[in-house]
């Protein structure tokens, strides 16, 4: 009788795997980002795994990040990310949803 209560999946409340929850960790940080961009070595002192690999799972769902590079304090050039855009369709997109399937431009 009460068929609501006896759900096993948390797919719509939280990232349901590493991935996901790597997206979402990306995403907030690019959003978060005051400095213009995010370099990959960046993005890996503060936990991601696979910089590039979520980088283009995110621009595959949709979302405009740039690509871009600079010298780092060495004088050597480094790659970083910066997000172009405001991503509202975040949850619907780290829940697994293909909303984001469609082309922009």
């Amino acid at each position: 009788m009460a068929d609501s209560a006896t759900t096993t999946s948390t797919d719509q409340t939280h990232p349901h795997s590493e991935g996901g929850r790597e997206l979402a960790r990306v995403l907030a940080l690019l959003e978060g980002d005051q400095a213009g961009s995010m370099t990959v070595a960046a993005l890996r002192e503060r936990g991601v795994k696979a910089p590039g690999q979520a980088v283009y799972t995110l621009q595959l769902a949709g979302y405009a990040i740039d690509r871009v590079s600079g010298p780092d304090l060495g004088g050597h050039r480094t790659l970083g990310y910066r997000l172009r855009g405001s991503g509202a369709a975040a949850p619907n997109v780290l829940a697994g949803s293909r909303e984001a399937d469609g082309d922009d431009g």
